[in-house]
């Protein structure tokens, strides 16, 4: 039968001996663990040598000029910190940092918190994973705070680790006889703030933020889950708290390297969001998408709408490298928005509408302005149909069909809706060039179509296959980018001269292009030559007799 009973949670010995595993113990845990723990100890000035030592040779000494402590064994227990009650409420202090000491060893002098008298103390990794007792006994009088010496090793390159350690410590740090630099950790922020004992400071993220430590505790630093905020056109932000005195904000132990998502946590994250909206609030425009705007009316933030810009409409090209970035413009009520389903349909639909001769307002949407009232009531393109007339042979086809013969057309049309929301009317666009078929398909797999009116050239023909279709593979038996480029342009320029042409006007074109390409460029530059072709048999007439040693060459 199995009785009630009940019992009060415990450290087990055993965990003594797996001490030396919370942390890492890299010099840069070490430091940062010993001067987190002289300040809190009250001193002015921290000081740290390289030494030979008579017991560990090659030795790191910290020296500090702080209180001291009670009791030699709250260094050595796991959990019990020794600090008063006010300061482990304040900083979370859990007795754990001096254990970062335990897979080396050391050996310390310690004041007698508020005595002349001081003790001398040694401890082995076995001592501090309690194996072995740690030897307390007098030491020197009238020794002021603490000083440790423990070994160093050839991993721990103290050259840049002290600087590291010191660059954000509030105390002044002296390392073998120099005083380290120390920064504000938002020096570089557009705008800080004080809330709640930490100091939130802001910045452009044109200024590196991503995987660089964005909070500061008191000289420890690590990165924390923050939030940013981003806008279309304006400045983008992201977040850097410096910890003052802030009893809530919690890290996770024992390496504190990650923070507590707790609900102080989150009222930060909440807080930093007002810090970057007041920001916004006090430039003339911002680009906000409509979440944050609404986000930043329900924190109390005074904001206006985002100010009406789009960036102009510009079709895709199927190589996504070539596709730049518009820089935005002022959104007149009566501009259109068009996004099109591909490179192919976009540049049918821009080759149609820049043939209406009308100077039309086309911008880019920008789905996260959907909320705006003026961006809502912009009107919409979206295409319906391509049309094409053949003397009394009328056909519609969806974007992605191809017609049907092979004459070339005397009307081609596109069929776009316009819809503001409420109303949906029907325009069809004139044009004289329609090529139908699946995106970034090959030459082959496309329908071309040019009307028998059209002027067009072969050249701007194949222009406007390459923006429309050419898109590289990055297979590595596809060839180089500039190999597939010429290939794509080669094919592109003998399909063009054939449309618009005939097929021996293309041969005679795809002939002067390689002879041009690979030929002209190992001639002479002055005299005339003449290449003959016959029966399959090649031969030069006219070159230097230097080089027609045998005559005429053939091949």
């Amino acid at each position: 039968m199995t009785s009630h009973f009940s019992f009060n949670a415990q450290v087990s010995p055993e965990a003594i001996g797996k001490v030396g595993r919370l942390f890492n113990a890299s010099i840069g845990d070490v430091l940062n663990e010993l001067l987190q723990n002289a300040r809190r100890a009250g001193a002015t000035t921290v000081i740290i040598d390289q030494i030979d030592d008579p017991r560990f040779g090659k030795a790191v000494r910290i020296g500090d000029d702080g209180a001291g402590i009670e009791d030699p064994r709250s260094l050595f227990s796991l959990g019990s910190s020794g600090w008063s009650e006010a300061l482990t409420q304040s900083e979370d202090a859990a007795g754990m940092g001096f254990f970062a000491l335990a897979n080396r060893g050391a050996a310390l002098v310690a004041q007698q918190k508020g005595t002349a008298d001081s003790w001398r103390i040694e401890a082995t990794p076995d001592a501090f994973h309690g194996r072995q007792p740690i030897d307390v006994a007098p030491g020197p009088a009238d020794h002021a705070g603490v000083t440790i010496v423990f070994p160093e090793t050839d991993r721990d390159h103290l050259a840049g680790a002290v600087p590291d350690a010191a660059k954000f410590f509030p105390l002044p740090v002296i390392f073998n006889g120099e005083e380290m630099q120390r920064s504000d950790f938002l020096k570089n922020a557009e705008r800080v703030e004080e809330w709640r004992g930490v100091r939130i400071g802001v910045f452009q993220h044109d200024s590196p933020y991503k995987d660089i430590a964005n909070a500061n505790f008191h000289g420890v630093t690590l990165r924390m889950p923050l939030p940013t905020l981003s806008q279309h056109w304006h400045r983008n932000y992201w977040a850097g708290i410096d910890v003052v005195d802030c009893a809530h904000l919690k890290l996770v132990l024992p390496a504190r390297k990650e923070v507590v998502c707790n609900d102080m946590f989150e009222a930060l994250v909440e807080e930093i969001h007002r810090v970057y909206f007041r920001l916004v609030s006090t430039h003339d425009a911002h680009s906000l998408s409509f979440d944050d705007y609404r986000r930043g009316l329900a924190l109390g933030i005074d904001l206006k709408e985002a100010k009406p810009q789009l960036a102009p409409f510009r079709p895709s090209c199927a190589d996504a490298d070539r596709c730049g970035i518009c820089t935005p413009m002022p959104v007149s009520p009566d501009a259109l928005l068009y996004a099109g389903e591909g490179p192919l349909e976009e540049q049918n639909v821009a080759r149609a509408f820049a043939r209406t001769g009308e100077s039309l307002p086309m911008f880019e949407p920008h789905d996260a302005f959907t909320g705006y009232g003026w961006y809502d009531r912009l009107r919409r393109i979206t295409l319906r149909s391509y049309r094409m007339h053949i003397a009394s042979n009328y056909q519609k086809i969806e974007p992605f069909d191809v017609f049907e013969g092979q004459d070339r057309p005397d009307i081609l049309e596109v069929d776009v809706n316009v819809s503001d929301g409420e109303s949906v009317c029907g325009w069809l666009l004139p044009t004289d060039l329609i090529v139908a078929g699946p995106d970034y398909g090959a030459l082959d797999e496309v329908d071309i179509r040019v009307t028998r009116q059209s002027d067009i050239k072969p050249h701007e023909l194949e222009t406007f296959l390459t923006d429309a279709l050419f898109s590289p593979s990055d297979d590595v038996d596809a060839g180089s980018y500039e190999q597939q480029q010429q290939w794509f342009g080669d094919e592109a320029e003998d399909v063009s001269v054939r449309l618009l042409q005939s097929e021996s006007d293309a041969d005679l074109n795809a002939i002067l292009r390689t002879v041009r390409r690979e030929l002209v460029w190992r001639l002479p530059k002055h005299g005339s030559f003449l290449i003959r072709i016959e029966n399959g048999e090649v031969s030069i007439d006219g070159l230097p007799s230097a080089l027609n040693t045998h005559g005429a060459t053939s091949a």
